[in-house]
């Protein structure tokens, strides 16, 4: 009989890892960095619970967030709980139940979610998300706004070299309502288009006899992909659906402006992805670094997740995760470190707790050493130590 694999107590589970001092210490720095970067564009802050109830947390169109969701049982209640994997939809819940009908917020947020499962690359399970999210504003002026500091966000952490890759789910939703299909099979349609299936949706559009004319256009929706003139050669194939008439606009509004104030920035698009289109109702938009594999930063419009919470809103946003960034943010300036010897004296405690009051970091023997060697001292970070004199305790530079 096999014996059953045992496993360290101190091993962790898949996807997760601790946060060491020296890569704390980046995060945190470039938590406020950006918080800071939030706070100076109107986003105020707001910490949601890490626990809601299910039905909050994956009601309506966030309902594609289910298989990522941990769920457990309330002790208290009885009822099924989950711990959030994403914190878009707790942003929702709070401005449809604290704002006024007509009223623009800004909110921004900043912490741990939890995913059941990892990316398909791997990656942690436990992402510190930040992000920033614009209430009231239903045209694209709002979406420009989010893109830019979206822009702004990977800017401030260092990121060179940055693509942003947009699009547009209205278009491919407009030409799925001209195919006049409405529950499981549209929703069957779109799944073909967001898994680029295209040999097979053309074989299901013969199948459920849509027409030639609409199977023209979704053949003509799979090449549109590219630079800026790909939005007029959209309107020349496509220009007969209204409704795609209005993306294409909003999408030349917020792609020329974003050329005019970002003029590094590598712009395209592919008008037929639709990621999460059950999510979102709009724009969409990812922001990929030199790498280019996984987006660093990502968001789009949503503005029927409130619905569920009484009030439907425009919504737009984005969120990133703060732990990849580390690598490009530049290291945070330290504190100056004193070395101060051990001993209760008053004067001592004076002193030591002046210079950390003015900045300095002290940190104070508690083994009863003797002072150590300038080398020693510098070898452990030390800039300065405090030594006692006739007038009191003073701080010494040590020899650079």
């Amino acid at each position: 009989m096999t014996r059953p694999e045992t496993h360290p107590a101190w091993l962790l589970p898949s996807g997760f890892e601790d946060v060491l001092p020296a890569r704390t210490d980046a995060l945190e720095h470039c938590r406020r960095t950006l918080l800071d970067l939030y706070a100076q564009w109107g986003y105020r802050q707001v910490i949601p619970p890490l626990v809601e109830h299910l039905e909050s947390l994956l009601t309506g169109s966030a309902a594609d967030l289910d298989l990522q969701t941990w769920k457990l049982l309330d002790q208290d209640s009885g009822r099924l709980v989950g711990l959030r994997s994403d914190m878009t939809p707790q942003m929702a819940r709070i401005d449809a139940q604290t704002s006024s009908a007509k009223e623009v917020r800004r909110l921004a947020y900043a912490g741990t979610v939890l995913r059941a499962r990892p990316d398909l690359l791997g990656g942690s399970r436990a992402p510190f998300q930040m992000g920033a999210e614009l209430f009231g504003v239903d045209g694209p002026e709002g979406d420009l706004e989010v893109l830019s500091l979206m822009v702004e966000s990977l800017i401030h952490c260092a990121v060179p070299n940055l693509l942003l890759d947009i699009g547009h789910v209205g278009i491919s939703q407009a030409l799925a309502d001209a195919a006049g299909l409405e529950g499981a099979l549209r929703a069957d349609l779109l799944q073909h288009v967001e898994r680029k299936a295209w040999p097979d949706m053309r074989a299901w559009l013969r199948e459920h006899h849509c027409g030639t004319e609409l199977s023209a256009d979704f053949d003509a929706l799979s090449r549109l992909q590219g630079e800026f003139d790909i939005l007029e050669q959209a309107r020349q194939r496509l220009g007969h659906h209204p409704a795609v008439c209005i993306a294409l606009d909003e999408l030349h509004f917020v792609w020329g402006a974003l050329r005019a104030r970002y003029s590094d920035l590598a712009i395209q698009c592919d008008l037929s992805e639709i990621h999460g289109h059950r999510y979102h109702t709009g724009l969409l938009f990812s922001l990929f670094g030199p790498q280019r594999g996984e987006a660093l930063a990502s968001g789009g419009r949503y503005d029927d997740i409130g619905a569920a919470f009484g009030r439907r809103r425009a919504a737009t946003g984005f969120s990133l995760d703060l732990k990849p960034l580390l690598r490009e943010f530049p290291e945070a300036e330290r504190a100056r470190q004193i070395w101060a010897p051990a001993g209760t004296d008053d004067l001592l405690w004076q002193s030591i707790q002046e210079h950390r009051r003015a900045g300095y970091a002290v940190l104070q023997d508690l083994l009863c050493q003797e002072v150590p060697g300038q080398q020693t001292l510098q070898a452990q970070g030390f800039d300065a130590v405090l030594i006692k004199e006739q007038t009191g305790w003073k701080m010494r530079q040590l020899d650079s």
